[in-house]
This record gives C-alpha cells, structure tokens and sequence, in this order.
C-alpha cells in the first residue's frame, strides 16, 4: 500500500524539511489542505472529525496550497502532492485550472488536484459567495469544465453557475491530470463516481470506511465507470497499526493518507508539531504500512 502524508501547519522551513524527509522516507505523496480564510468564530461543524470539535487558530499557518505545492515540487524531485482538499466552489473554474494546471506543468506532473465542496459556511460569508447551499451544484459543473479547459484548445462555457466566451488556458498539464474527489455524501460519491480518478477521504473508523467502499463500488457500477481505473486514498481515525493497514488493504484501499499527529508520541494538537520528531519516526513507519 502506498503512503501519502499530511501536510501540517507549519511555517514555511517547516514545510520543506518534512517534505524532503518525506521523500527520502519512501512516502509516494503530500498532501495540502486548503482554506483561504480562517474566520474568527465558526459554529459549522467539522464532519470528519469524530467526537472531538476541531480547532482551527486563525494564526495558524495554512499556505495557498497551489503555491505551495509548486515550491515544494522545486524544492523535491521524485515526491507527489496534491490537495486533500481543495474548496472548489470558492473558485472560478479558469483561475483554479490554470493554477492547476501550472503546478503540473512546473512539477513535471507530480501533481493531483483533490477538490471538495467545503464545510465551513463562514469562510464562504466572508468571501461573499452566496453559493453555500449550492455547492455540491456548483462543483458538479465546474468538473468536466476543468478537463475542457486543461486541453490548452480554446473554450467556452455557458452553464448555470459559470459562463464566458472563448479561453485558452495554457500551459495544459503534461498528460493527465488526476482529479480526486472528497466527501461522504451520496451526491459527492456519485460526483466522485462520474467524473474522478479516485475519492480521497478523511479521518474514517474502519467500520465508516467499509461501508463507503461499497457505496462507491455501487455508485461506479451505477455511472458505468466501474472498469475505470480509480484509486481510494484514505486515512483512518485513531492510532496506526500494522493490523488496521492490513485491513485497510483488504478493503480495497491504495494510498494510506497519514496524518504527523500519527506519527512517534501521541499528540493532541495539530499546531506547533515537532517537524525532526517526525522526520526521524518516518521511514520506519513508511515501512511498515507499505508492506502490511
């Protein structure tokens, strides 16, 4: 089984330490998560989270995650990244695919693009989107759209959430670029089912996990798109195991998404993590999960 990590919050150095230690630890890719804006206060709940609220510090570091992913590519040579999980519908769909787009051309194409719809409605009130109820909508049409518009041939578009006249977005990706899709939802399954090369997922019990597996494998066969190549990249809740990677495995999971807190010593906050702690637990985990 391949290993993907988590990204933390961490300031910059940070970043690129863990991420060469990464690559020099066997992991397959990084993973970048995304919120443009961290308000305040938020009532919204976190959906993957379990028992325990989230937090999420304002001052927390949480760099773009497509500039990040393109100064980390130049800073690795082998290492993939993507986004786990990207806000789609806080975006236009030609900036988000020439972003998109550039880190694949700039990295030679270690890049997967992860997208969801998003969870926290205040993020979406401070940008002034309205689309908060929408979103599900709005990201099932900006997903084909993105393809189009990643052939570097003119397009245009008249939807009903987006509509311009004839663009080229260029430089198109060297080859194809993966789309992941997050979520649990049905709707986001049967999105992930249609138009995805793979579901990407979050903090899951294995028992959560089992019965999304055989939702996506219903939604595959309902879409036709069962004989597709896709890949489930996924992390799990709680501690890792070399029993809990097996039964991953035998889930049908390829990528394990390992989370730093999981990594050495407990810990309880996912701010402020120790970035050589880490990196020295790494391979040896790395290891571990790859042959489970």
């Amino acid at each position: 089984m391949k290993v993907w990590l988590s990204l933390p919050f961490l300031p910059a150095d940070g970043l690129r330490r863990l991420s060469l230690a990464a690559e020099e630890a066997g992991v397959t890719g990084l993973a970048l998560s995304d919120h443009p804006c961290v308000p305040a206060t938020f009532a919204s709940p976190y959906p993957y989270g379990g028992a325990k609220p989230v937090t999420l510090p304002p001052e927390a570091p949480l760099p773009d995650p497509l500039v990040a992913a393109a100064a980390l590519a130049a800073a690795t040579t082998r290492v993939r990244f993507m986004t786990a999980v990207l806000i789609a519908p806080l975006r236009h769909p030609v900036p988000l695919a020439k972003g998109a787009a550039s880190v694949a051309a700039m990295s030679g194409g270690r890049f997967d693009l992860g997208v969801g719809v998003g969870w926290l409605r205040e993020e979406f009130e401070a940008l002034g989107q309205d689309n908060f109820g929408r979103r599900g909508a709005v990201l099932d049409e900006m997903l084909p759209l993105l393809r189009r518009l990643w052939s570097g041939g003119l397009v245009a578009h008249h939807g009903e959430h987006f509509s311009f006249a004839q663009v080229a977005v260029n430089p198109a990706p060297p080859g194809v670029l993966p789309i992941f899709v997050g979520g649990t939802s049905d709707a986001a399954l049967r999105r992930c089912a249609a138009e995805a090369d793979g579901w990407v997922g979050a903090n899951h019990s294995l028992e959560e996990l089992a019965g999304i597996v055989a939702r996506l494998a219903e939604a595959r066969a309902e879409a036709g798109t069962e004989d597709r190549p896709f890949e489930i990249r996924t992390g799990i809740r709680g501690t890792v195991t070399r029993a809990r990677m097996t039964a991953l495995r035998e889930l049908g999971v390829d990528s394990f998404l390992l989370a730093p807190w999981q990594i050495g010593e407990r810990r309880e906050s996912i701010h402020d993590l120790p970035v050589d702690a880490i990196a020295a637990a790494l391979p040896e985990l790395v290891e571990s999960i790859r042959t489970a």
